[in-house]
């Protein structure tokens, strides 16, 4: 079980964070409910990613589907992943952006649009 820190945010991630306009949606994520947080959260452990703050791995997978949005590849977006995350493997790293998609940007994964 790998534990992530998510203690860094990506530069990249943090300012699209810090642009963004109070009280509105980040462009390319979906609004989700608290139950659909905790099936993501649930999802995360299922393939044996932990962290210490779960709101925070939230914050982390809007973020990714926000630059996705702007047109970050999905390799940009595993990169962010593993730069904030230095002991997190490669494909557990796949293993949560793959997720952070279904969960938070599924009409990317539905447009069929790897980058």
């Amino acid at each position: 079980m790998h534990l992530m820190r998510f203690a860094v945010v990506p530069c990249a991630a943090a300012a699209a964070l810090a642009l963004a306009a109070p009280g509105q949606a980040t462009p390319g994520v979906v609004e989700v409910s608290a139950v659909e947080r905790a099936e993501f959260i649930e999802a995360l452990h299922q393939v044996g990613i932990s962290f210490a703050d779960p709101a925070q791995a939230v914050a982390v997978a809007e973020a990714e589907c926000g630059l996705a949005a702007n047109g970050e590849t999905s390799l940009e977006l595993l990169n962010d992943v593993i730069e904030a995350n230095p002991g997190l493997s490669v494909a557990d790293a796949a293993r949560f952006t793959t997720i952070a998609a279904k969960f938070y940007c599924p009409h990317q994964l539905q447009s069929g649009s790897s980058k």
